[in-house]
């Protein structure tokens, strides 16, 4: 089409464009599908947008549950970061409908001929039924989720009510941290820094680890976004370099970016393993090809957190601890050291990229702060 056929003001095509009448009779129709629409739409015009194109995709691939799910996965599978990589899970709804067909299979249904309405509040209780006693309850965690989710998304596209399932038997997550008390204490902290790591491990990857644990340490971030960090990422700030940045799970309601000062040691940390890493990236763990390459979402941090915990357990066992060590508990660690010398909560929230609430409730371990129950103790003198 020619700009000279458009008629920018009536927002029609002129009458000198071919075929005028018949396109702008199609273009009104396109006008009256999203006015339509949009009469009792409540929300933003690219949910709205978002809503339409999944109704769509699901009329046009039929009603099945199955063509249902596998939409919803490529839609998670077509969102990506700024680097290329996910930026959505995909597996949950993978492992949710692999557990689906075992159901219908063990019910004699076929699950290939199952329609999204077919998602009844009494089909959802009864595969939960199922789950809990032909699993002992393994995957609840992940299938009521998902199955939730599923009918939230078929809300929106106008095929399910999510208030018809109200009475269901979701499961639901126990609130708080089941690690929070979970922490180490300073000693523990230098046994690390300094243990022979050889005579623990064969690992090619043990003095990699154990900075990279050390960073965690310092900066209190999750592995994946320390993982992600590029020397892109640091600013000056009042004459000290800062890690500026969003984090990777919370990026587009981060409304504030995480800002992490430098120390010293965390700059001996960075120099030894700078001609190592590429493209940019602080450690030798992530790389271009590596992130345009993966098919899932953090594809790569996952592969190394895996090692990374594997080793973590025999380092845990020499040490003594009595409890697996994990990544989180660097996290864990380092939240409480910091509120037990006084950092104030809002400057940790900002530099964990995490609320005052998820401090208390999840990372801080009051009974690690041996600084604040001693300061008690004297408090309680007379």
């Amino acid at each position: 089409m020619k700009k000279q056929h458009w008629n920018q003001s009536k927002q029609l095509f002129t009458p000198s464009c071919p075929y005028r009448d018949d396109n702008n009779d199609i273009l009104a129709l396109i006008k009256q599908k999203y006015h339509e629409y949009s009469v009792n739409w409540v929300g933003s015009i690219a949910g709205m947008l978002a809503s339409m194109d999944e109704r769509e995709s699901v009329e046009t691939n039929g009603l099945s549950l199955s063509g249902f799910i596998h939409h919803v996965i490529a839609k998670l599978q077509s969102n990506k970061h700024a680097d290329g990589s996910p930026k959505c899970s995909h597996e949950a709804y993978e492992k949710c409908e692999k557990r689906l067909q075992e159901y219908c299979a063990s019910k004699k249904i076929k699950y290939q001929k199952l329609m999204i309405t077919d998602l009844t509040p009494g089909f959802v209780n009864d595969v939960f039924s199922w789950i809990n006693k032909s699993r002992k309850g393994k995957g609840m965690g992940y299938v009521s989720p998902m199955l939730h989710s599923l009918i939230t998304k078929a809300e929106k596209a106008g095929l399910l009510k999510l208030d018809d399932f109200r009475n269901c038997q979701w499961w639901k997550k126990k609130s708080g941290s089941s690690q929070k008390n979970r922490t180490l204490t300073d000693e523990q902290c230098r046994k690390l820094a300094t243990l022979d790591l050889w005579s623990i491990s064969k690992s090619r990857h043990n003095e990699l680890y154990r900075d990279f644990c050390l960073f965690l340490l310092y900066t209190g971030q999750s592995p994946c976004d320390a993982i992600s960090l590029k020397y892109s990422d640091i600013k000056q700030i009042h004459g000290v370099s800062h890690f500026v940045f969003n984090r990777r799970k919370i990026a587009e309601k981060q409304a504030v970016p995480c800002c992490v000062p430098i120390n010293a040691e965390m700059d001996r940390i960075m120099l030894r393993w700078r001609r190592r890493a590429k493209d940019g990236y602080v450690f030798p763990i992530r790389t271009k090809s590596k992130v345009q390459e993966q098919q899932t979402e953090n594809g790569d941090i996952k592969h190394f957190v895996g090692r990374l915990n594997h080793w973590l357990k025999k380092v845990g066992d020499a040490l003594g601890y009595d409890f697996h060590l994990r990544t989180y508990t660097f996290r864990h660690t380092a939240i409480t050291r910091y509120v037990s010398r006084n950092v104030p909560i809002m400057y940790l929230s900002n530099m964990m990229g995490t609320s005052v609430e998820n401090i208390e409730k999840i990372y801080y371990d009051n009974h690690a702060d041996i600084a604040s129950r001693n300061k008690l103790l004297t408090a309680m003198s007379f």
